[in-house]
């Protein structure tokens, strides 16, 4: 495929009517390609791109689905469309006309669209992810063209009429998927499909879609969750028609955002006011936990993403532009903060080149920037950058979150003598459960701000009408009947951080059956931040904590002070193992995870959950296969590998010592869990000079990527479960030249999803290959 030319002004500082915002559209142009649809060329965007050990990318399809999609190219439209409205400049609105005929080209005869083509050019018309039947490729069509077509109508207004035909035939469609108001009965498909009416009706004043938006709204309005005593409060239930428990997700999540419009065009004001009064309740838990990934029956954290912080951000800002509420201006501008590194993570999701990063993970950032991603994020900016530069302190790196969302997987807390089991499941956070009957009580330590927290229970299968919960940490305390709902969260109680680290104990009793108790979720009924240049703290109570104005308020320093505990890294002298010309160092003192399983260790051994106490493993018997007396040949080279217990440690910035000796190589056998990843080890030689070596490894089950060789191949591995699972898993190794002085000392880097297993050193003339 020809690359198409690049835009002659890439980085675009906005500061014309608020906050000052770069917008770098590098890695946009790098993503956008010529694609053959159906014999036609037309202007998309790669789906992925995936990133190279030297910091570039490469274009990378979805298998089975296709190369690029009108989802992706849709959302460009309107990303170069906004961009256009405010900077006049011509070449966005090529950009913008490019991507719409792009859709254009993807709508067929009836007025649907498809989503995906092929790298041959064929449009995929039967993929799940691609067929035609009111899906939300089809809702995001519709609100690019409507988006289009009233941009358009005074530049190009022959473009204009044709946009417009194409979106009107699009919403006859879709409309033969409502259900009660809602397109197929889901609220967040239907929230796209609102958005794109919108615009439509500002055009035309079709009475056909402005009877829809009035249908459309009433059906938001009334999945609207309104409850201080459940985790969902202000969030817009997105479950199943055929579903009664709530559900939401972070992705796609525009419901507050389109009662806002539609309040606007029907002259509503109770829709902008349940839209306000929602997102400020639901942004406490937002700017607390980050653009959380979904809620069901347990919190999923992770993974974070670009498509759900922009929903977010978008809504807020929408409902500042409609009601000036100076409040939801800052929670929209703090909402944004996530991207420049006010996450859990503490890093920027914004790669050098304008790169939206795929997500934020519990110990890393996915670094691969595919269109979506980097689309969502360049959306996201554009939406914070029209907020009137008074907030733009709000919009800041200098962020601190001081009272996160805190999640414990039940099965890490200790029993006692509880009548307690473990059960292991799919489909469960953690991959486990506890399974509860009588009298118990679970302990952990937790460090919580001095704020008052909500205590929630994630439920699996219960088979009790009832239980009763208490709730202490430190001085307070709380007791609670529940009524018992399988597969849902629930309020158990109300406690009082301490700032240090001090015992949570959640207990309790069942008269009669059991329950599967899955996470304890400790959301805080404030959200503080800590303005690091202001010196200042900004805290957003809008659930009538005690003691503190409703609505945001500020007081100087750092209102919540939390003890941090930070993880020993160990140094350690290690011993060696002498093999010819080989020094193996013993590494077992390192060794921190057991991720090859015996067939006794297989449900309890875990190479890739960090977050948990099970995971999948590698199968020991396969590598005992090929092992001498403890001994990996690999090529030229071999390894110390050990196989009972704890067989390597993750790297959490391990230094190892050594006595001081020449070699001419070191190898390190290594893989890596959930992507590949990327770093450097430090070298340091007797006389204090020092070497930096690659310690990047490659997804354990992925193949090899980073420059390393494959040491052995697996058939399969064992499941959370302890099931086998026939997919092929690998260990891996490197040899690097060393410099010809002696090395006296390794300092590893801190990239906790790296699994080194054995490090050993050649002397001269062994023959080790590189």
């Amino acid at each position: 495929m020809k690359r198409a030319l690049i835009i002659p002004v890439l980085l675009i500082s906005l500061m014309l009517i608020g906050i000052e915002v770069q917008i770098n559209l590098d890695h946009l142009e790098f993503l956008r390609d010529h694609f053959a649809v159906e014999g036609e060329s037309e202007i998309g965007y790669w789906i992925y791109a995936d990133r190279l050990p030297d910091g570039n990318y490469r274009y990378a399809d979805a298998p089975g689905e296709g190369v690029t999609c009108v989802d992706d190219v849709a959302r460009a439209a309107v990303l170069y469309l906004r961009l256009f409205e405010i900077s006049g400049m011509e070449q966005h609105y090529d950009r913008a006309k490019e991507a719409l005929e792009f859709v254009l080209s993807m709508q067929d005869s009836d007025g649907d669209f498809y989503n995906f083509v092929f790298e041959d050019g064929r449009i995929n018309r039967n993929g799940p992810t691609s067929r035609k039947g009111g899906n939300w490729w089809a809702a995001r069509a519709l609100w690019a063209l409507t988006t289009g077509a009233r941009i358009s109508r005074d530049c190009d207004p022959e473009f204009s009429v044709r946009l417009t035909d194409a979106a009107h035939r699009c919403f006859r469609r879709i409309i033969n998927f409502e259900q009660d108001g809602l397109i197929q009965g889901y609220t967040d498909l239907s929230s796209v499909v609102l958005l794109g009416a919108a615009e439509l009706y500002a055009i035309s004043n079709d009475a056909l879609v402005g009877s829809f938006i009035k249908r459309c709204a009433a059906a938001l309005q009334s999945k609207v969750i309104q409850n201080e005593d459940s985790i969902f409060n202000g969030l817009v239930d997105e479950s199943s028609p055929s579903e009664t428990r709530y559900f939401w997700h972070g992705w796609g999540s525009r419901q507050l955002e389109a009662l806002a419009v539609a309040g606007e065009i029907l002259g509503n004001d109770s829709l902008l006011e349940i839209s306000a009064e929602s997102f400020k309740q639901s942004s406490m838990l937002l700017i607390n936990a980050g653009p959380l990934y979904s809620i069901s029956s347990y919190l999923q954290l992770f993974p974070q993403i670009a498509y759900a912080a922009e929903s977010a951000i978008s809504a807020g800002y929408s409902l500042y532009d409609l009601t000036k509420d100076e409040d939801i201006a800052v929670i929209t501008a703090l909402l944004g903060s996530w991207f420049l590194g006010a996450n859990r993570l503490n890093q920027s999701m914004i790669g050098r080149n304008g790169e939206g990063f795929d997500g934020l993970e519990f110990s890393h950032i996915n670094m691969n920037a595919g269109a979506e991603s980097t689309i969502s994020m360049l959306l996201s900016l554009e939406r914070i950058r029209r907020l009137p530069s008074e907030f733009e302190r709000f919009f800041s790196e200098d962020v601190e979150i001081l009272t996160p969302v805190e999640i414990i997987e039940a099965e890490s807390m200790r029993a006692g003598l509880s009548e307690i089991e473990v059960v292991q499941s799919a489909g469960v956070s953690g991959n486990a459960v506890m399974k509860i009957s009588g009298a118990f009580s679970l302990r952990l330590s937790v460090t919580l701000a001095e704020a008052s927290y909500s205590v929630f229970a994630a439920l699996n299968e219960v088979r009790s009408k009832t239980a009763v919960f208490t709730v202490k940490l430190g001085d307070s305390r709380s007791e609670k009947t529940v009524e018992m709902s399988e597969k849902t969260i629930v309020k158990i109680g109300t406690v009082s951080g301490t700032g240090k680290e001090t015992t949570l104990t959640v207990g309790g009793r069942v008269t009669e059956g059991s329950f599967d108790l899955d996470q304890i979720i400790l959301v805080p009924n404030l959200a503080a931040v800590y303005l690091i240049k202001d010196n200042e703290s900004l805290i957003l109570n809008f659930k009538k904590h005690a003691g503190i104005d409703k609505g945001l308020s500020f007081e100087n320093g750092r209102i919540y002070e939390r003890e941090r505990r930070f993880a020993e890294v160990p140094s350690v002298a290690v011993d060696t193992i002498e093999d010819g010309n080989l020094l193996h160092l013993d590494l077992r003192e390192l060794f921190n995870n057991n991720g090859i399983a015996a067939s006794d260790e297989r449900k309890i051994a875990n190479f890739d959950n960090p977050q948990g106490l099970f995971g999948a493993s590698f199968i020991s018997s396969e590598l005992e296969k090929n092992l001498e007396h403890g001994f990996l040949s690999v090529g030229n080279t071999r390894f110390v590998v050990n196989i009972e217990g704890d067989d390597n440690f993750r790297l959490i910035g391990q230094a190892i010592e050594l006595s001081a000796e020449v070699f001419d190589k070191i190898c390190i056998l290594g893989s890596a869990n959930h992507g590949d990843y990327f770093g450097e080890a430090l070298l340091i030689y007797e006389d204090n000079s020092q070497q930096t070596i690659p310690v990047s490894f490659s997804d354990w089950c992925g193949g090899p990527s980073t420059g390393e060789e494959i040491a052995f191949e697996f058939s399969g591995r064992y499941d959370n479960t302890g099931n086998t699972e026939r997919i092929k898993c690998m260990l891996y190794y490197r040899c690097v030249d060393l410099l010809d002085k002696p090395l006296k000392g390794i300092v590893l880097p801190q990239m906790p999803n790296v699994h080194v297993f054995a490090i050993s050193l050649s002397r001269a003339g062994s023959g080790s290959q590189e």
